[in-house]
């Protein structure tokens, strides 16, 4: 399995032109645009280049991705019920991703490979007109900015999830463009970095307006402010694509400390104004916090409040928590009252497993189900500030991460009440995963599962990344069984493990 031939450029172009004909691009026949012609139209370009994170956000975030899986993968949120393969995910011992054609839940890695790449296929298509020619006029660095973030989203993302993947940009020419050779995920989450940084300095360099139909954060973003988004996404790129703790100690801590220094200085958020209707939505956040649905996991109420349990193997329902003693007790981070709802009974089938059971559902956004009309953070300033404290902690200066963590006007102390940690490494990460696993909590997709990879506290048998989807590996004619990860003992899987 070497190269990846024309036929799966042909299917990942297929649906592209699926992703995007339900947007503004006109064209004579969705199914078999004139290509053609449609490249040479700038009119038709900017439409197609500011239906892309739109395009994205949904896809990222979409029920059918692997966003709610890995939630439960990674012990941040727990669901007994089979779909998008939660169960799965959340089964003790953990067994392996089924790589198999006719696998149930197949499609959520479909979904989601195909997905990002049609993005990244509409983003070089926009590139490839500019370099033919294609006058934008005075939005071309607009435009041009707007498709290498893009590129770098999209193939970042690729990066995070799967094990391997081919990079194809406007670059890309003769043999490698028609049968692009497969790359391991580093390979590509260097190339995503790299055209991050290519549209973060456009925009630093130009002065222009994305509008709220283009990036629906409230608002809209001037050319700095997207700039500082963009160097958001670095950075959590940089650090997340760390599939162990020896990988992630290896991260480029510097090159992350620079882009969050140029990042975001307040939570970048997204109106999620509609639900199915073809506006945005979080599809991710509203299955892991609907009533019935996903709740959170018992190892993340014991890390707020350690007189609940770390794992609940026998099935048991806990008392609903005392609001005074969670005030009054200075080691009970008091957003266990805030942003989390007690239950007090379980609807999952025992049968399944009683590990599954927990009386807490996550409510902070709560005010979102129903109305599906909420501004919900995309990458939180705590995220920032914790991949800055991390970034100091991982290259010395504990000093310096322990003030960070411990800012007074931080999320840890102003929302969890908690008290100062020692300037000690142990202690400064132990609180900086503390934020990750509480604070940031289903914001951005598949953060839990990257975070707590590289820090080797996924269960045993936990895969560390997903294969290539087996309708790719069908396509490429890849001979059977599949190749997969994951399972006690089975290749790319977790070796450790919290418990």
């Amino acid at each position: 399995m070497n190269t990846i031939k024309n036929k799966l450029l042909v299917l990942v172009s297929v649906v592209s032109i699926s992703l995007f004909s339900c947007a503004d691009l006109t064209v004579e026949n969705l199914n078999q645009p004139d290509t053609e012609r449609a490249l040479a139209s700038s009119s038709d370009l900017v439409t197609l280049a500011d239906g892309l994170f739109k395009s994205w956000y949904n896809s990222i975030h979409s029920y059918n991705a692997v966003g709610m899986g890995t939630a439960v993968l990674a012990d941040a949120a727990t669901c007994s019920w089979g779909n998008q393969a939660m169960q799965l995910f959340g089964t003790e011992p953990r067994p392996a991703w089924d790589n198999a054609p006719n696998f149930s839940y197949a499609g959520i890695t479909d979904y989601t490979f195909s997905r990002m790449y049609s993005i990244n296929s509409s983003a070089t298509d926009v590139l490839t007109a500019m370099a033919g020619g294609v006058d934008f006029g005075a939005d071309a660095k607009r435009i041009e900015a707007m498709a290498k973030f893009m590129q770098g989203l999209s193939t970042g993302y690729i990066a995070l999830v799967f094990d391997q993947g081919y990079i194809v940009d406007e670059n890309t020419t003769g043999a490698d463009l028609t049968s692009p050779t497969l790359v391991p995920y580093g390979d590509i989450m260097d190339h995503a970095v790299g055209k991050l940084v290519e549209a973060a300095t456009i925009a630093k360099a130009n002065s222009f307006s994305i509008s709220e139909t283009v990036i629906n954060t409230p608002g809209g973003l001037d050319s700095d402010q997207f700039a500082q988004v963009i160097h958001a996404f670095a950075a959590r790129f940089t650090a997340n694509v760390a599939r162990t703790k020896a990988e992630r100690s290896a991260v480029d801590w510097a090159a992350v400390q620079t882009h969050v220094a140029n990042a975001v200085d307040s939570d970048f958020s997204i109106y999620a104004d509609a639900w199915e209707t073809g506006f945005w939505y979080n599809e991710h956040l509203v299955y892991l916090i609907y009533p019935g649905w996903g709740r959170v996991d018992m190892r993340v109420i014991n890390m707020m409040d350690d007189s609940y349990p770390d794992w609940n193997g026998d099935g048991v329902d806990f008392d609903a928590p005392d609001s005074t003693r969670i005030a009054d007790n200075a080691e009970v981070d008091d957003r266990l009252w805030s942003d989390f709802g007690y239950l007090s009974s379980n609807n999952f089938q025992p049968g399944r497993g009683l590990y599954f059971f927990s009386n807490f559902r996550y409510t902070k956004h709560a005010d979102y189900i129903g109305a599906y009309d909420k501004v919900l953070p995309e990458i939180s300033l705590s995220e920032m500030h914790m991949l800055h404290a991390e970034a100091l902690a991982q290259q010395g200066n504990v000093a310096g991460a322990a003030a960070i963590v411990n800012d007074p006007t931080g999320a840890r102390t102003v929302r969890g009440g908690l008290p100062a940690v020692a300037a000690t490494a142990d202690a400064v990460m132990d609180a900086i995963h503390h934020e990750r696993m509480v604070e940031q909590l289903i914001t951005g997709m598949g953060n839990e599962w990257f975070e707590m990879r590289g820090k080797d506290y996924l269960q045993a048998g936990s895969p560390l990344h997903l294969p290539l989807p087996a309708s790719i590996l069908e396509t490429l004619g890849t001979e059977k069984p599949f190749y997969t990860f994951g399972g006690v003992g089975g290749p790319g899987a977790s070796t450790g493990g919290w418990r």
